[in-house]
Formats: C-alpha cells, structure tokens, sequence
C-alpha cells in the first residue's frame, strides 16, 4: 500500500473523530475518501476538448503585459525561423536557449504562413498557448488521480486550476515555464507513487521528466530527489536489484536518446553544433552572470511565490500542509526540496516555480475536499466571483497599454518608424509588428549582459544602455541620437561611466517618426521636445500601479510634425 494511502486513511480517521458536524457527515467523508471516489473517471477526450475551449477563449481574451520573455525567448525566434524578421536577443546569439519551445511555435506559424493572413498569424501563439494550457490542465487531473486514486479529489484538482486566477493570467501565454509545467505534470503523473517498479510508466515518465530538464536544467532537482527516493526505497530489496540495474541503463540509453534529439534540433536551429544545456549552465551557475537581472531575498518563494500563484486558494493549502500533515508526502518533500534549492540562488522570478503549481492545487483540492461541508457556500461563491474579479484586471486591464500602443503603431499609416524610451523589452516585436520594413527603421533601447566582464566587482558597476539612459535622460539623447533643431552639439553625459563598463556597442539611434515613453519621464521630454518638431499627440492607458518605478502610468505617444500626423489622438 502507497504511502499516500496511508496517509489518507489517517485523514478519515481524524475527520471521522471531529465533533457533530463531522460525525453528521461521517457517510460522506468515507464517500469522499474511498478508493475511487463518488464518482467515474472522466473522458479524456471530452475534458480535454472543453478545456482546450475555455482556454482559447482565455488566450484570446488576454490583453495584458506580463513579461518580456513570453515575446523575446520564444515568438521572437520561432518567428524568426520562418520568417526571418525575428528579434533575436543576445541569448540566442549565445546559444543558451533550447530551442525545443520555440519550435513548436514556429510549427504554427509555418502553417499559418500557408493561408498568407496577417490576423491567422498573429492568433497563432494563442491557439499554440491554449493547446499546451489545456494537455496540462488534464494532466494536473490525471496526476490528482495518480497520486490521490480518489476521483472526487482529482475533479476538485482540475476545478481549482480552471478556476485559479493564476492560470487564468498566464498558463495560455508562450512562456517556456508553462510548457515545463506541461512536461513536468505528466512526467509525474506517470511516475510510480505506489513504489511499484513499473518499467513501461517509469519509462514514460522519464522521457519528459528528461525533456524538460533540457527546456530548463533545474528541473533536474525535481527528478534527482525523486529518482533517489525511488532508489531508496528499493535498495535493500535483492529481488528488484536486477530489475533496478536493466532500469537505470535503460533510462541512462534514453535519456543519451532525448539528448541526441534535442541537440540535433539546437543545430537545425542554430546553424552549428552547440549545447545550450552546457551554455546556460555557464552563463548561469559557473559565471553566475543571472546576477545582472537582479537578486531576490531567500524567502522570495515562501512569502511571494506561492501566494501570488495560489491567492484566495492559499488558507486551504497551509491547512493541508499543516493540519492534514501532507508534508509527510514524497510529492511534497519534492516540492520542499525544489523551493529549497531555488532560494539559495541569488536570482529569482515568480515563474520559475510554476511548475510545481499542480502540486499545490493537489494539495489545496485536499483541504477543500476535507473541509468542504464546513465551508459557507457563501463563501466558496465569493471565491469564485473574486477570482474572477482578479483574472479579468489582469488579463484586461492591467499592462494593456504596452500591447495596445504596437498595435497602433503597427496598424496606423502615418506611422513609419518608431522608438521606445523605456526600459528595454516593454512591448513585444517583429512578432506582433509583422511589418519588417518599419520593423527595421524602428528601435528600443537595449539592456544587454556584460558577457565581455569575469568579476562580480565589475558586474556591480556595470551600467547597460538602459541604466545609462535612465541616469540621465537628456544627456542621454543628446549624446546618442542626432541634435534636433535647437541642439547644435552633442553633450556628454553628466555620469561619469568607465568605459571598459559600458557595453562595447556603440549606442546610436535616428529619430524615428514617434517615440514613445512611459508616464514617469513625461514632464522631462516634454521639456526636452519644447520647441521642436516633436508633439504629443497620444496616450495610452496601461497601469494604475507597478513594481517598476519607470513603468508607472500611461504611456505617452510624441509624433514628429513634420511627417504625416495621426487623423486623432489616441487616449
């Protein structure tokens, strides 16, 4: 008998001691905690149909910015490979990409290219993102039913992950994360929880546990802790030593197998034999270059992390943790483990662990499974409208204006050329420009790595084309861009900058036909512009609160006078 077994029999029990709201309910506990549960497994196929539905209508819904990698470390190079426009940002240049993920993308877009239609194109990463969203989505419930073999605990599971706020917001996006968490959920779906040394399962689940260890190595931490445990478990058993010695050589053959595979992709892709597993591995652990995009404290998980991905679900997930002792659990330790080994490094971003996320929803559905007659209804729907009350901010309302100012800009004729004064990578690209040639004349400012720097003392005094911008705005655009009409000569910066710190390319723009900036430097090119032949002539609204200083409020539009201006302003 499995070790969750155990443990939920303990919670029967413990549920069945209660006091008379327990005991009143003692039919429907056992009910809920039997081996299959009230109910029959549902259809596969038909769960996964609806949920691919509910997703395409949530991709398609989506408005809203999260971050810049979602664009730039997948639509950008899948469009590039079919395309060849693709902004291609240094990590691709450096080879530290897989390029598994954007693949699939440019699978997409390579048929979508056949109907010739810009709009077929542009919708393409969203049928490709509720396709991923959904395969999860059924797997999360495959893998409750896995772990729990209770078929009430598993549709609660796949109930709170349709429901989370969350998801809602990003599991349709084309971050390389949600499609680790696709991988990682079913590779553990077919994991052996029972400690049974299923050769066919165990197979399986290593081929994606292998696979998404090559979309992101640390996901290997997952896989070594599980695959220690399973040794463990087994190790003192000599029938099962030779069962376990054929298994180890022939995960050892596929896993040289999906290396193989993978490899042979990055050179189609790439052009040349490299190993971006190698090369991420460097510029991250042995050069530990991760530093340059910030540092995060040890506790960034425990007190930010997990509550921002489950929310209003988060009292129910302590209480299984605590109360229902779920800690006790190998799918749990695992997780302990994971959080562990992410808050020792320095660099840390919520998304990174969202590939646990079906196992706190697993977690969660068994607190609310436990406690379910105890909780109000009024309760449960006010979770439900709230959830839904979040969900719709963001994904409509909050970052927008980033997304709506490319699509005016891409769409508008007046429109020639463009350039962002803000921080690097606010808006997406080629991929959502689909127009090379103003593509080409248009720019942002850049916020590169220091690649060509060994030492952390260096790396704190570096200062890419972004810091150097923001340090000084208008030295800045005097020094790096053409002198308008009142600006006769160039001005150097007033920060004094070494100049083995600043980045080897030399900054240097055109003025385009509009440039754009967020709210914050608004009264500073106003000034900046006074008396030349930029105006402004529109705004868009994007956020009523940010965690970047810079990218607070509207973003404002200038256009340059003398070339065709815009019919109306844009509010």
């Amino acid at each position: 008998m499995s070790e969750y077994r155990s443990h939920r029999k303990r919670i029967v029990a413990k549920t069945r001691k209660g006091g008379s709201a327990a005991t009143s309910s003692k039919r429907g506990s056992k009910e809920r905690y039997s081996k299959k549960g009230n109910y029959k497994s549902l259809s596969s196929y038909q769960v996964l149909i609806s949920l691919f539905v509910f997703r395409l209508v949530n991709g398609l819904s989506t408005k809203t910015f999260f971050q810049a990698d979602e664009f730039y470390q997948c639509l950008e190079p899948a469009y590039n490979v079919v395309f060849g426009t693709g902004y291609m940002t240094w990590e691709w240049k450096e080879n530290i990409r897989s390029s598994v993920h954007p693949l699939i993308y440019a699978i997409g877009y390579y048929i979508a290219s056949l109907f010739g239609s810009d709009r077929i194109i542009e919708l393409t990463p969203k049928v490709i993102g509720a396709s991923i969203g959904s395969i999860a989505e059924l797997y999360t419930y495959k893998f409750a039913q896995a772990v729990g073999h209770n078929e009430t605990l598993a549709r609660t599971t796949l109930a709170l992950s349709v429901l989370s706020p969350f998801n809602w917001y990003f599991i349709t996006r084309s971050f390389s994360n949600g499609f680790e968490m696709l991988l990682t959920v079913v590779a553990l779906t077919y994991w052996p929880w029972n400690g049974a040394l299923d050769m066919n399962k165990i197979i399986v689940s290593c081929f994606f546990a292998f696979t998404s260890c090559i979309v992101r190595p640390t996901n290997g931490i997952i896989w070594l802790y599980l695959g220690a445990y399973l040794l463990c478990q087994h190790y003192r058993k000599t029938a099962s030593l030779s069962l376990m010695v054929n298994l180890i050589l022939i995960l050892v053959v596929e896993g040289s197998l999906v290396l193989l595979g993978t490899s042979w992709l990055d050179y189609k892709f790439y052009g040349k034999i490299t190993f971006p597993l190698y090369n991420f591995l460097e510029f991250n652990v042995f050069r530990n270059l991760s530093l340059f995009y910030g540092k995060a404290p040890w506790h960034f998980y425990i007190l930010q992390g997990i509550p921002l991905i489950l929310l209003l679900y988060l009292p129910w997930f302590v209480h299984a943790l605590v109360r229902l002792k779920t800690y006790r659990l190998p799918v749990v330790q695992m997780s302990f483990v994971v959080l562990l080994a992410f808050s020792i490094i320095p660099h840390k971003e919520l998304r990174f662990i969202y590939p646990l996320s079906p196992v706190f929803l697993l977690l969660t559905a068994l607190s609310f499974t436990n406690t379910f007659l105890h909780i109000p209804k009024g309760l449960v729907f006010g979770i439900i409208l709230a959830n839904m009350i979040v969900s719709y901010f963001f994904t409509r309302v909050h970052e927008r204006g980033v997304i709506d100012v490319i699509d005016y800009l891409r769409s508008d004729p007046s429109v020639h050329s463009f350039g962002f004064l803000c921080p690097c990578h606010s808006t997406p690209w080629q991929s959502h420009i689909h127009n090379a040639t103003k593509a080409s004349a248009s720019w942002f400012i850049s916020c590169e790595p220091p690649l060509h720097l060994q030492d952390s003392l260096s790396l704190d005094r570096y200062k890419d084309e972004s810091d150097i911008f923001y340090d000084d705005p208008e030295a800045y655009l005097q020094t790096y861009l053409p002198a308008l009409l009142r600006h006769a000569s160039s001005v150097a910066p007033s920060s004094e900058i070494a100049e083995d710190l600043i980045h080897p390319r030399h900054f240097l723009h055109e003025w385009p036909t509009h440039v754009v900036i967020f709210e914050p430097l608004e009264k500073t090119m106003d000034t900046f512009f006074k008396d030349s032949d930029f105006e402004k002539c529109g705004r868009f609204f994007n956020s009523y609160f940010h965690w970047d200083d810079r990218r607070k409020g509207d973003l404002v539009l200038y256009c340059n006078t003398t070339v065709l201006k815009p019919d109306r302003n844009v509010e």
